[in-house]
This record gives structure tokens, sequence and C-alpha cells, in this order.
């Protein structure tokens, strides 16, 4: 089967395993007081408040070691889960009680652009930030505003496959583009007399039991080139500039060709669709995660920070990881990429550029303590240095991990809660036959770009 016809193509992490590389540090012309720096001739004092995503037990020893070195001024760091960080901000900024600084995904500076304090460009020039940072930090760019947030890290999706599974069925190494997985499947899926299965080989056409199924489709687009929303300038009622979004994701990159979502969805369809003899995965499956830790599913799509966990999990589980399959007669490789960053609010107490949160921001981001807030996320460094000095360490995760992040994609995902929904459904009237694979595409377009319409 030709997946043309469906794609229309004319240590283990950086935080544990790479932890003691030399850390790249980038002064960008010694404007930035970094620890231990004589740049400046005033010394810093005061706390900076910051509120994080990040878990408040994995930020102790790392809050601890910056007080530490930081010596005249302190951090205080409060955990706020994700799912609630946008509401508490709106309400602690109401009060006057907000944060200096925030740590989270890139989504989370999306939805609070009004209230940020943009990356001036004459801290960092485009030309500087642009070397320094990994592509999908390009995203963060507002011209001609600077940045709306840094990159503190990237954490790309990933293939993780049972090594066992593969040697005993007759392969060496993992499938290296989606077509591929139909060979794997017919060999590694097995059923029993009823037909039930037994072992499957990858998680596809459902959505709750399969982790990252949004994000591994919105990979899928990526790959055949398109960008899943893209921003425009355009006017409002009194005719001042505004940024608008516009949904792509059912829009092909060639002429008469098939939509990026349409083909992703049609594909991942077949791999559930029980008229097919594809079949290997249900929506009664448990999830994609448990039964490849307890080996039984061969391939696995994560993100790099789920190693250590899966490790963890099963000791006596035998297996890798790999890049992610990649789309066949494509030029370019692209595997989507959460994007953690760090940014400053307009609230923050004498926000400018002299700030104290102002010089902590950049500095967490470029100087020395980045690989350290780096390894706390359990992901990549989004600077290309610290990637490329793990890369020549040797180390596999660093490989694989480190130049996934390099091919990371991202885009203005300013609305995840309503995306995931969207995705959820499209993929459940797929799975019970309610609408067709382009019905189903057309209708999350549409959608979508409602709730995008609505933004502004």
């Amino acid at each position: 089967m030709d997946f043309k016809k469906f794609l229309d193509f004319k240590s283990i992490l950086f935080g544990v395993g790479i932890f003691a590389i030399v850390i790249a540090v980038l002064g960008f012309s010694g404007k930035i007081p970094f620890f231990g720096s004589s740049s400046s001739s005033k010394k810093l004092t005061g706390i900076v408040t910051v509120w994080g995503t990040i878990p408040q037990g994995s930020m102790t020893d790392f809050v601890n070691a910056f007080d530490k070195a930081a010596g005249t001024y302190s951090m205080e760091y409060k955990e706020v889960p994700y799912n609630q960080i946008n509401s508490k901000l709106i309400s602690a900024l109401a009060d006057g009680i907000g944060p200096d600084l925030i740590i989270a995904p890139a989504e989370i500076a999306f939805s609070n652009l009004s209230r940020l304090y943009p990356v001036s460009v004459a801290t960092i020039p485009e030309a500087t930030y642009r070397s320094s940072f990994v592509d999908a930090g390009a995203i963060l760019i507002y011209p001609p505003y600077g940045y709306i947030a840094l990159p503190i890290s990237v954490d790309p999706l990933v293939l993780y496959y049972n090594s066992d599974i593969l040697s005993s069925n007759g392969f060496t190494s993992p499938p290296k583009s989606w077509m591929d997985l139909y060979n794997y499947n017919s060999k590694i899926t097995k059923k029993d007399s009823n037909g039930n299965i037994i072992l499957s080989t990858i998680a596809f056409g459902t959505y709750d039991n399969i982790p990252h199924a949004t994000d591994i489709i919105l990979s899928m687009i990526f790959q055949q080139g398109q960008t899943p929303v893209e921003q425009y300038a355009t006017k409002d009622g009194n005719g001042n500039s505004i940024a608008a979004y516009r949904v792509l994701v059912d829009q092909s990159t060639t002429d008469g060709g098939i939509s990026p979502l349409n083909a992703a969805l049609a594909f991942t369809k077949d791999f559930s669709d029980t008229q097919k003899n594809t079949y290997n995965w249900n929506a009664t499956s448990p999830d994609a995660l448990s039964q490849f830790i307890s080996g039984n599913l061969a391939f696995y799509i994560g993100y790099a920070s789920e190693a250590g966990y899966i490790k963890s999990a099963n000791q006596k589980l035998y297996f890798n990881y790999s890049y992610l399959p990649q789309a066949d007669g494509t030029k370019s490789t692209a595997t989507f990429g959460k994007l953690n960053t760090i940014f400053m609010l307009r609230t923050s107490p004498n926000a400018s550029e002299d700030s104290l949160a102002y010089k902590v921001m950049v500095s967490l981001a470029t100087g020395p303590f980045s690989q350290n807030l780096t390894g706390v996320t359990g992901a990549v460094s989004a600077l290309k240095d610290n990637i490329s000095s793990a890369i020549s360490s040797g180390d596999q995760g660093a490989e694989i991990f480190g130049t996934s992040a390099l091919i990371s994609k991202t885009f203005y995902d300013l609305h995840r809660t309503d995306l995931e929904s969207l995705m959820r459904e499209a993929v459940r009237q797929i799975f019970n036959g309610e609408k067709s694979t382009v019905e189903a595409s057309k209708q999350f377009s549409d959608n979508l770009q409602a709730v995008y319409n609505g933004q502004n």
C-alpha cells in the first residue's frame, strides 16, 4: 500500500545522562550580568517571584543552587498546575499579586500575549537569537517588539520500540517511514483464534488510550510541509494593525493534493479498522504507554522526557528509541516538540530591561543555569551549542533526542484545550463511522478556525 495515496507527498535524557557536559554560556556582548559577572556596576538585590508548571519538588534543588550563586538576590518559586495557570494568573493579577516571571510551555505564553513584557532585540539581536536557539524558538519572535518569551527546553516526540519484539520478528532496526509500519505490522501483530489482539504493533486510530494523539497527528501535518496555524497581520475597526490566525490543517501544500489532516487521519485509521488486515488496535485497548511498558506493544510514540519513567516502570523491559518515522517523499524531516519557555509579565514591579526580573529571565535562558533548568524540565536544551556539545559526546540519547529537538516544530498554539477537544471528536467520529476522514478534517478545520476568530 502506497502511503502517498494518503499523504500525497509529490544516560537517556539530557537532563540526566548529559548533565555533566560543559555548559555553553552565551553572554550576548556582556549586556546581561550573569552570575558571578562583573559586567554590571550595580549590585542586584531583591526577590524574583516565579510561577511555573514544573513540580515544586523538582525545583527545590535548582532554586537553592540559584540563590546560593546569586548571593544578593533570590528566587521564590510556586508550582501552578498546567490546567490552572491561566485562570490563577488572571485572578492574581486582578488582586495585584501576580508573579514576576513564568516558566511554562509556549502555549501559556501565547494565551497571555497582552500581559507579557517582551524581551528586546537590543538585549538579544534577532540574528543572535536565531543562531543560538533551536528553530522551534522562532515562533516566539514578535516583530517589532522582540520576543514574547525565551526558550528553555524542547521536548520532541520520538519513537520508542521493544527491541525483543523487533528481533524475534526478524527486524534489526525500527521503521524510518510511516509506510514501513505496514510491513512491521504484518509480522508483529498477533491475534488469538477469535481475532482478539494479543500483541499490537502501533497505537493508532483512537484517541483516549493514545497519549499525545493530537501531537502525533500534528507531526504528520508538519512532515507534509504544512503548519497547522499561521499568523498574519490585519486591521481592526480603527485601522490599527493586529494579529490574526489562519488554520491550515485542511489545506494541501500541492495543487489538487489531499489535505494534510485528512491524510494523517486516513493513515492512522487503517490500524484500528476491524475490516482491514492492518487492524491491531481498538478503543478498548489499555492505554498505549502501559501496553508498551508491559511488553504488549512494539512501538510507542512519546516524548524524550518519558524515557526515564519507562525505564523505571519496568526495568526488565528491553527497549530503545529512535527518530519519529517520516513521510515518504519529503525533503525535510520534522517532529512535534513541546517548547518550554520563560517570560516576564508587564505587571512585574518596575518592569523594564533594567529590572532584576528581566535580567534573571534572560540569564536563566542563556547563562550558566540554563542547562540546570533544562535538566529540571527533563527535556532537551533549547540552546544549539548545548545540543551540539551533547551530541559530540557520543551518547545515544544525546544524538537521538538532540537531533529530534533540532528538527522539532511548533506553531501558534493559542487554544490547546479546544484543539485537543476538537481532535478527539474528529478521531471518534471516524472510528465510529459517523464521518469520513474528509468530512471530519473539514469540520475540525472550520471549528478550530472559529475558535481562533474569537481570539481577535
